[in-house]
């Protein structure tokens, strides 16, 4: 039984990378609680970090878009609101630098082969499938529409 598998007990770093590679997808190990992976969608490629805490396992895309320099206009954060309500599991925000983000996190108590399965598919999913409605609403921002 893996520490995943096992009652109570929280998955490690090496048990993400043997998820990694069940699941048929490179990635990268950049320390030792963080890795890097991506992956091509219908509208867009993606990078991905997943990263492993004491308390949660955090799947990001980060940038999913960036902001202008300005900031982004209240059709993108309307846009952006509404996403975040609309999508399960995953979570939309922007970050200190201003740039708008999306995360899967779950408990990395427990955590088994089908979270990470079940966080990768969301992360992918509402981030390619997101990611032109926001570029849309930028195009407005930016037009004055």
């Amino acid at each position: 039984m893996s520490t995943g598998e096992a009652d109570g007990a929280r998955t490690s770093a090496a048990e993400i990378a043997r998820f990694f590679r069940r699941y048929g997808w490179s990635f990268e190990r950049l320390e030792g609680d963080t890795f890097r992976t991506g992956f091509r969608g219908k509208n867009a490629a993606f990078v991905a970090l997943v990263r492993v805490t004491r308390h949660w396992v955090v799947f990001t895309v980060n940038p999913l878009l960036k902001a202008p320099d300005a900031g982004f206009g209240a059709a993108t954060l309307r846009a952006l609101a509404v996403a975040n309500q609309q999508a399960n599991l995953a979570k939309l925000g922007i970050d200190d630098d201003g740039d708008a983000f999306i995360n899967v996190e779950l408990p990395a108590e427990g955590f088994e082969f089908s979270h990470f399965v079940a966080a990768l598919g969301a992360l992918a999913h509402f981030a390619d499938s997101l990611v032109v409605p926001l570029l849309q609403a930028q195009i407005v921002d930016d037009r004055g529409l």
